[in-house]
């Protein structure tokens, strides 16, 4: 229903017409007028009267047809209370048993009740979708931490809850003890450190948010340092949060930092909805998780050709449970891909690579010396391994030297099921042959 006071100062709202004219080369003008309401105290506010359909045609008691501007038609089932898609009118009525419209139905009251048809499997708008930056993300563990505090516990209680089991799973990947949380201390960019969180004056929780970048230039141990020259005495648990996949946790490991995987965050998101936090910001944010998670596992599901960025790093991550490799994006000039990569296990002469749909055999140059004669013995030796044990490998049309250099490849690898989506356990084994 249309509101009758004004929502900036509360007079009344009186109709009239918003009218705007505009000058034409040839000296003639267009008129555009507008139903408007607008403020009975003049103070600005104006907005647009909506048009109320006209009853076109009705089927029996429980569907009407509804007539619009531009020679538009919309169902309305008055039974199920909903508003289908618009279509030029005569199509509808061409279609239909229509019979001329004998009602009196409410028609502004009926369509405030309707839900349109084109939201079914809409997701709704999501904060997460907006905040990207790791910054958005940093305020949202730090809001989520900030609720482990026992004074929040009557306040909202399941929310409070899944804070603690938060902060309880970090303690448990360092395989220290669960303390009672009596108080928490939680800073941001703290010596550049995404958060410090200090917890019974006795804990130091350590967090670096990547959401997609990846750690770099020994700064994991840098933060540590800090943090151990203002707490020295603090029991440190440094976590590396991570949202989007990445080949390997190796230098992040090594310095000390337990990974806070994106599975691991969304089986704690899960619980706490199934043990109640209602909380629209948890909500969203876990629906943003799952959001990407179903984007990464689309592989299985998507035609090859559908695949997008998170696809390949889905497919990437599943292949490295089965073959020892690593994997990465490769940036270039004309466009960057994303790419596996592993040693042959027959020479040592040069690796294989996946480069999304085709797989390369490459040689990395030694110090930059491109040895000519060298790559063509390797090229030879390999072809001839192709030939004799079905790997349908092909010569480039000419080699590109540099730094590294395709010096075969085959652009059918991927096995497929009949719907043209992937088979994985074929496809492992296609390139297990290599």
């Amino acid at each position: 229903m249309e509101p009758m006071t004004c929502p900036n100062c509360g007079a009344g709202l009186i109709e009239d017409v918003w009218e705007s004219i505009q000058d034409q080369e040839d000296d003639g003008v267009i008129l555009d007028a507008l139903p408007v309401y607008v403020c009975g105290q003049k103070c600005g506010y104006m907005r647009q009267v909506e048009v109320i359909p006209q009853v076109a045609a009705q089927q029996g008691s429980d569907r009407l047809l509804l007539a619009y501007p531009d020679d538009q038609g919309r169902i309305l089932d008055i039974r199920d209370s909903v508003l289908w898609p618009p279509m030029p009118l005569e199509s509808l009525l061409a279609r239909g048993y229509w019979e001329e419209y004998n009602g009196n139905h409410d028609i502004e009251r009926l369509l405030d009740s309707a839900r349109d048809s084109r939201a079914y499997g809409l997701n709704a708008p999501n904060l997460f979708k907006f905040a990207t930056s790791e910054l958005s993300q940093d305020a949202f563990l730090c809001w989520l931490m900030s609720w482990s505090s026992q004074l929040y516990r009557s306040i909202d209680r399941p929310l409070h809850e899944a804070a603690v089991d938060f902060i309880s799973r970090i303690f448990t990947v360092h395989q220290i003890p669960v303390p009672v949380i009596e108080s928490i201390n939680i800073t941001r960019q703290f010596q550049s450190l995404d958060i410090l969180a200090i917890v019974n004056q006795q804990y130091a929780i350590l967090i670096e948010d990547k959401t997609y970048t990846k750690n770099h230039s020994n700064q994991l141990v840098r933060y540590s340092n800090a943090v151990k020259a203002e707490y020295p005495d603090y029991i440190q648990l440094p976590i590396y949060y991570k949202i989007a996949d990445q080949s390997h946790y190796r230098s992040v490991e090594q310095a000390g930092y337990a990974p806070f995987t994106r599975r691991m965050m969304l089986s704690l998101l899960k619980k706490g909805k199934e043990n109640g936090v209602q909380n629209p910001i948890f909500i969203d944010y876990y629906k943003h998780l799952q959001q990407l998670d179903d984007r990464m596992m689309a592989f299985r599901i998507l035609p090859i050709e559908d695949w997008g960025s998170y696809a390949w790093q889905g497919f990437y991550q599943e292949l490295k449970k089965r073959i020892q490799g690593d994997w990465g994006y490769v940036p270039k000039r004309s466009g960057g891909f994303w790419a596996f990569w592993w040693k042959s296990s027959f020479d040592d002469g040069y690796y294989l690579q996946l480069e999304e749909q085709r797989l390369c055999v490459k040689v990395e140059t030694k110090d930059g010396d491109i040895d000519k004669e060298r790559i063509e013995c390797i090229r030879n030796q390999i072809m001839l391994d192709s030939e004799a044990r079905g790997l349908f490998l092909q010569k480039p049309a000419r080699i590109r030297f540099g730094e590294t250099m395709t010096i075969a490849f085959r652009s059918d690898y991927l096995q497929r099921n009949e719907d043209g989506t992937i088979d994985v356990n074929r496809t492992i084994e296609e390139l297990r042959k290599y």
